[in-house]
């Protein structure tokens, strides 16, 4: 009886058609988190009449062969949630191991009117046409640029950022 239950299991499963197979997992990860205050900003350096705050992350993952071939599509989005009285820069830069740039994200962060949190939402999405410079990047330095000449008074900025990479595994 537990024989031909287990084999009925089988009954319909084409071993032949295996090669036909394919797998696309989709793996998010989690790139960048930080707040900034205003009373930060006073400590910062005024380089042509700009602030600009920088943080570097490894992209650890992006070294790993089987990410390097598979790798079909990333998504990067960034949620930022801001209370300056002022619109701020957000700029992506990824890099490869030598410092040089492969890939850049620019986008306006919105300012508050009224000291009530403006949320702005942006996403990238990086196509089979773009991803070798991905492939190629082993860091992503984030940079909040601010306008010197009117610096907050109040407020902070609230930035978060993911990526989801869409692998594609076939010939399994």
């Amino acid at each position: 009886m537990i024989l031909l239950y287990c084999s009925s299991c089988v009954d319909d499963v084409d071993f032949d058609r295996l090669d036909e197979v394919v797998l696309t997992p989709r793996l998010d990860a989690d790139l960048l988190f930080f707040t900034v205050n205003y009373t930060s900003l006073s400590n910062e350096e005024i380089v042509n009449n700009q602030i600009i705050l920088r943080d570097t992350t490894q992209l650890n993952f992006l070294d790993d062969e089987v990410t390097q071939e598979n790798l079909v599509e990333v998504e990067i989005t960034y949620r930022a949630t801001n209370s300056f009285n002022q619109s701020i820069t957000n700029r992506s830069i990824f890099l490869s191991e030598n410092g040089a740039i492969q890939y850049e994200i620019i986008f306006p962060v919105s300012g508050s009117n009224s000291g009530v949190p403006v949320v702005t939402e942006f996403t990238e999405t990086v196509t089979q046409q773009e991803l070798q410079s991905i492939r190629n990047s082993i860091q992503l330095a984030n940079e909040v640029i601010i306008d010197a000449g009117t610096l907050p008074q109040t407020g902070e900025l609230n930035l978060q950022s993911k990526a989801i990479y869409s692998l594609e595994f076939s010939d399994l």
